[in-house]
């Protein structure tokens, strides 16, 4: 495989000849693209998705350094070469936290990096391996894996009949080295699945020591493959959301799995726990959060961005009232008129009838998380089940009643979850309006605010708006510069700052690209026009 090459740099002659003149194919890499600076190269990296970026150090508004950090939020999976003039430890200190690979010294010639290129080849070969490859163990770890597997199956999977106590999971989790003695971790649960490029389903144990391999470069993770599915307990020591701890590790199992693997992986993330007897309850909240990918809004979901302030906790219910909870959310019709008919095929109609109320609650529970009260209260006065649960009726009615119920209980749901992503986007559109003049307004700070991950926010915004916050952010700094270009008498550095830019240029050159002229050319057509 040809890892592919974004080339970065501001000077033309020097970006073409290190296009032309180094010798890629050799090393295993291919050229896709060039930008002339930062800006220009965070447009396209999305598009692109490049392996790797050499870029100069040295460059207007925005420097290597920066370029390398915002690709990091970007795309944690793609490496950074940089030329720099400047033989710095401090540099190569702050080079190590962005994913850069190799700090080369200018000057450099062409020969000179096509043969660098050989061990920036190998690094990240070596980088790779450590995800693709299934580790082969001693027996002495096969059995360690064992153990923890043994351990983690019941924890998770709720088989066990009586309450674990937390103080000996801990003990335990303690000698098998899933947390460490003196720390008070928290912990969280992802259940992914991949699927190949015929769409089929093909997680495997592979998988499971892929997803450790990537988490280990953030924090500890152990994971192992049930019901199709990979299931990871995430341990995390660290400060702060558990969404900004896993945005980067997360957004690199996706991106890696894509580009790698040309497999699509697709991740549901349980609310954040600190008492392992709650496994099995984040178990399942991870299983229904994945379940959300099917909108097509990103492959990352974590259960807080679909259910409000945590009220829709997952106890331990009956496997169908569970079922029917996730079929309410995220399940199609035919599934869910599928379900019904099994409860009454499987049950004696007085076993049936009592497993009814038990699913009414699941639905006012389901309900009344997604919807307003007065919807909410709607949809019970209108469906006559409950006078049926009262009096006598044909097992056929009935079960007619409870399909129709848990229709309308659905589309309400839907209509909610639709309401409340435009809502989301509104807010990211107000903040915007609000705050745009703030030079450090961030998608990871928006949501923060709003309380939702950034990745979810992420994937919202496109979907919605058909635009990413990046653009959201820029079109509206753009506008309101131009207002101030033409009715007022500031200074274009005063406009640049009002506008969230402290770098001048950067700013001049934003709206060059956005409107095709610079702001001071713009201001001389405009007064001229209307003296």
């Amino acid at each position: 495989m040809n890892y592919t090459v974004l080339v970065v740099d501001d000077e033309q002659d020097q970006r073409r000849a290190l296009i032309e003149k180094v010798d890629w194919h050799a090393a295993g890499f291919e050229v896709i693209g060039e930008a002339e600076n930062g800006v220009e190269a965070l447009d396209v990296i999305e598009t692109l998705e490049p392996d790797l970026i050499l870029t100069d150090i040295r460059m207007p508004m925005i420097s290597g350094l920066e370029l390398a950090a915002r690709v990091r939020e970007l795309r944690p999976a793609t490496q950074i070469v940089i030329l720099s003039g400047y033989d710095s430890f401090e540099y190569a200190q702050t080079a190590i936290n962005y994913n850069i690979i190799r700090y080369l010294l200018k000057p450099i010639s062409s020969a000179e990096l096509s043969a660098e290129l050989f061990e920036i080849r190998r690094r990240m070969d070596e980088r790779l391996a450590d995800v693709l490859s299934t580790h082969s163990e001693n027996l002495q770890k096969q059995l360690h894996s064992l153990s923890i597997d043994e351990f983690l199956l019941p924890l998770m999977l709720g088989s066990s009949e009586e309450q674990p106590d937390d103080q000996e999971l801990f003990s335990r989790s303690e000698e098998l080295g899933i947390i460490r003695s003196e720390t008070r971790p928290r912990f969280c649960v992802l259940v992914s699945k991949f699927k190949n490029a015929d769409d089929v389903s093909c997680t495997g144990k592979e998988h499971a020591e892929f997803i450790d391999a990537i988490i280990a470069r953030y924090m500890h993770s152990e994971s192992f493959v049930a019901y199709g599915r990979a299931v990871t307990l995430v341990v995390t020591e660290g400060e702060g959301a558990l969404s900004n701890l896993l945005e980067l590790p997360l957004k690199e199992i996706v991106q890696t799995a894509k580009r790698i693997r040309n497999e699509r992986c697709t991740i549901g993330v349980s609310r954040e726990f600190s008492a392992l007897s709650e496994s099995s309850s984040a178990y399942f909240q991870a299983i229904t959060a994945r379940r959300y990918t099917s909108d097509g809004a990103g492959e990352v979901r974590f259960i807080n961005d679909q259910e409000r302030d945590g009220e829709l906790e997952i106890d331990r219910v009956e496997k169908s009232a569970l079922r029917l909870e996730q079929l309410l959310k995220v399940g199609g019709g035919e599934s869910l008129e599928a379900f019904i008919n099994e409860l009454y095929e499987n049950n004696t109609p007085e076993n049936a009838n009592l497993l009814v109320m038990q699913l009414i609650a699941t639905v006012y529970r389901v309900v009344g998380a997604a919807a307003d009260k007065k919807s909410l209260l709607e949809l019970f006065s209108t469906n006559p089940i409950f006078a049926r649960l009262t009096s006598y009726a044909s097992e056929n009615v009935m079960k007619n009643d409870l399909l129709s119920f848990c229709e309308n209980a659905k589309a309400l749901i839907a209509q909610s979850q639709r309401r409340d992503t435009e809502i989301l986007c509104d807010k990211v559109v107000q903040i915007i309006d609000e705050n745009y003049g703030d030079d450090a307004l961030s998608l990871t700070g928006v949501s923060n605010l709003l309380a939702v991950s950034p990745n979810y926010l992420s994937a919202l915004i496109k979907k919605t708006r058909k635009k990413n916050f990046t653009t959201l952010l820029t079109e509206k700094r753009m506008k309101a510069a131009y207002d101030m270009l033409v009715c007022t008498n500031m200074k274009v550095l005063e406009i640049s700052e009002k506008c969230g830019y402290n770098d001048q240029h950067y700013f001049s050159y934003c709206f060059k690209k956005f409107y095709g002229d610079s702001p001071n050319k713009i201001r001389s057509v405009h007064r001229g026009d209307n003296p």
